[in-house]
């Protein structure tokens, strides 16, 4: 058995040739797409704490066998595989267990070399390889798994009824509006122009500048290479909300929302997630992977506010149910462990 190690650093175009062969034989996510992991480094870096990649590919025989995204962030002196300041990176697609193996003891090796102090990584549970028990505990990694609501496509014959009662009232009657109207852009229609838009929503929504505009376009080039879905809303012609989705390979994430404020008095979001539900079904998704906030209690380094719990009350308005995201942190720093209990203890104990 031949086996290869390619660093992204190293080899660029190899590697992510490799990479996207890997994602196309094995069908993973959106979430493991080039413009993907670019979003990831490119708001790192628009928050100052990028510090290094260390993303690599493994081959076996010449073939593809693992994915690893390393994005080192610096963040009060301590390095950290994370994203976005202590978010977590998505957990490497390893195809083999005697490859699994090897490739953990290389993150280990990576962040010893790198004076990493803590990792964090987290499973989707809509991936292929997704197994029913947190294998990060296998490599030293604490569990600080939570569970996320996921609404299902696939086994929902009708999507209207499958609905939370509240909802399905609130959709119909913005479907017998004729002052509403909903639309897709998508990479048959992709119009720049209606994505700024969507993008200064979200500026006013946020009452800030919540990420740069390059952050933005990475997301337009997704909906022109096939793999997002903006749905807006129309009331008397003007574009007054948005959602975003991304797809790869039949699995959905709802990614982000805006809206104009002056029309909070209207349930905006209810009808985009809807015709979100009804354009996936058509095309074949099997899952809309809601994101988080959608756990509905607080755990060990998640912490939603009221604002998110009430978020995530309302994504689990729409027909589906609870999945396991395995989460695991491996600390390589006392110091970084006490921070985080520290945290854990004043913001969930104290509760």
């Amino acid at each position: 058995m031949s086996t290869k190690i390619i660093f992204k650093s190293e080899d660029e175009k190899t590697f992510w040739e490799y990479w996207q062969k890997y994602i196309d034989i094995n069908k993973a996510s959106s979430r493991y797409l080039k413009a993907s992991l670019d979003y990831v480094v490119m708001l790192s870096k628009t928050n100052k704490s990028f510090f290094k990649d260390e993303s690599f590919v493994c081959t076996v025989n010449n073939q593809p066998a693992a994915c690893v995204f390393l994005p080192i962030e610096k963040k009060d002196g301590l390095f950290t595989v994370s994203s976005s300041n202590d978010g977590y990176v998505d957990a490497p697609l390893v195809s083999d267990q005697l490859v699994e193996k090897e490739i953990f003891k290389l993150i280990d090796e990576i962040a010893n070399k790198n004076k990493i102090a803590k990792i964090m990584f987290s499973i989707n549970p809509l991936e292929n390889d997704a197994k029913p028990y947190n294998h990060l505990q296998k490599y030293g990694y604490f569990d600080t798994s939570i569970i996320k609501y996921v609404i299902d496509l696939k086994n929902t014959e009708n999507l209207l009824k499958s609905c939370r009662k509240g909802h399905r009232s609130d959709i119909k009657d913005m479907i017998n509006n004729p002052d509403f109207e909903t639309f897709f852009i998508t990479e048959e229609n992709p119009d720049y122009k209606i994505h700024e838009e969507y993008r200064n929503l979200q500026y006013k929504c946020a009452g800030r500048v919540t990420k740069s505009k390059e952050l933005f376009d990475i997301q337009f080039e997704k909906i022109k290479q096939g793999n997002s879905l903006l749905v807006g809303l129309k009331y008397h012609g003007k574009n007054i909300a948005f959602s975003f989705f991304e797809y790869n390979n039949g699995k959905v994430i709802y990614s982000s929302t805006a809206d104009d404020p002056e029309y909070d008095h209207f349930h905006l979001y209810h009808i985009l997630v809807f015709k979100a539900m009804e354009y996936f079904k058509e095309i074949g998704a099997s899952h809309i992977d809601t994101g988080q906030p959608s756990c509905p209690s607080r755990q060990f380094d998640y912490y939603p506010d009221a604002k998110q719990l009430n978020i995530a009350f309302f994504k689990r308005g729409f027909g589906g149910d609870f999945m396991n995201q395995f989460r695991g942190i491996k600390y390589y720093s006392t110091t970084a462990f006490q921070k985080d209990l520290t945290k854990f203890s004043k913001e969930y104990i104290s509760e």
